[in-house]
């Protein structure tokens, strides 16, 4: 008989980096059944033949992810790679955008796991929103409300201060500190336009902003043993998956000459900057409530180039993440 439990396909094609143990894998999936394949054939049959809530491969399947979507539209499939978009996004005929919905960076079985759990976690409980999910229980959290330009320095400051105060070294304190700039700006001049905010219709970026008290986004930040996290939280929810995305691939497929979004500020030119110093980006959003982008820095793993270093992309929706079949 079929299972009743929700069940993930772990596919690893064992030509490619692998996903990490099973039992490892099995204690990701939060009591979820596990079904684990490592022939292509298979796991296709498999996809057409049972419902999955979830697909996890290491393999960039046109095939597989394909029938994955066909056979269940809900579907969540994360692909977990060691290739960076360009070669990628190859494999799966430019319809990463369509069939993908989170990409995890396979630097080192550490990280990978790590991320997998997560964000099999954070679907399973359909909690999404905190950059606790990402660092140690028990690190410490600071938090900072941005009233407006003014204190974007001060925010850019406390960060840098705090991560040398960590011990971490420049690179990493810098890294930190352009991110929480990008993340400030966007928060403050991109997320009240794009969430339909009458209050700042006639200003420009180039113009100082001062935001109503119930406009200002919260700017937190921590960090571990493994890495720096640093968020952003507005109170518009206006962040779509299709502009998340499209951002990504034109940054780090790099073959596009309308790569920086001039429109209203340039959100594009932030996310640009904020994916080249860091090793992943996540997106949050209850739409018209709340957005949370959130950046991790890998305090192992050096940052390297677009052109060869995987990083992590992820968007999480509490409306269409929420899993019909369970």
């Amino acid at each position: 008989m079929p299972s009743k439990l929700p069940t993930i396909l772990f596919f690893e094609e064992p030509s490619l980096k692998p996903l990490g143990p099973k039992n490892s894998l099995e204690i990701a999936g939060c009591g979820w059944d596990c079904v684990f394949e490592d022939k292509l054939p298979a796991a296709i049959a498999l996809i057409r033949s049972q419902i999955f809530e979830v697909l996890v491969t290491n393999s960039p399947s046109l095939a597989l992810l394909n029938a994955a979507k066909e056979a269940h539209p809900n579907i969540i499939t994360i692909l977990v790679t060691d290739a960076p978009m360009h070669e990628y996004t190859k494999s799966l005929d430019l319809r990463d955008v369509e069939i993908v919905d989170h990409i995890i960076a396979n630097l080192s079985l550490e990280w990978t796991l790590s991320e997998i759990a997560v964000t099999l976690q954070k679907i399973i409980r359909k909690d999404f929103f905190g950059i606790e999910k990402y660092i140690a229980s028990g690190s410490i959290i600071h938090s900072i409300e941005v009233k407006g330009s003014s204190n974007r320095e001060a925010c850019n400051n406390a960060v840098s201060s705090w991560i040398e105060s960590f011990g971490l070294n420049r690179t990493v304190s810098r890294l930190a500190s352009g991110i929480s700039e990008e993340l400030v700006m966007n928060a403050i001049f991109d997320a009240p336009t794009a969430g339909g905010s009458a209050n700042y219709a006639t200003l420009q970026r180039s113009q100082a902003r001062e935001l109503v008290s119930q406009d200002c986004p919260i700017l937190r930040y921590g960090a571990d043993q493994r890495l720096v996290a640093i968020s952003i939280t507005d109170p518009f929810g206006a962040f779509k998956r299709d502009t998340w995305f499209t951002y990504a691939r034109k940054i780090l497929k790099r073959n596009d000459d309308t790569l920086i979004d001039s429109k209203s500020g340039g959100a594009g030119l932030g996310i640009f900057k904020i994916l080249f110093g860091s090793h992943a980006i996540i997106c949050n959003v209850q739409p018209t409530k709340i957005t949370e982008v959130i950046a991790l820095i890998s305090i192992t793993q050096p940052i390297r180039d677009f052109d060869h270093m995987p990083r992590s992309i992820h968007y999480f929706n509490t409306d269409s993440h929420s899993l019909t079949s369970i």
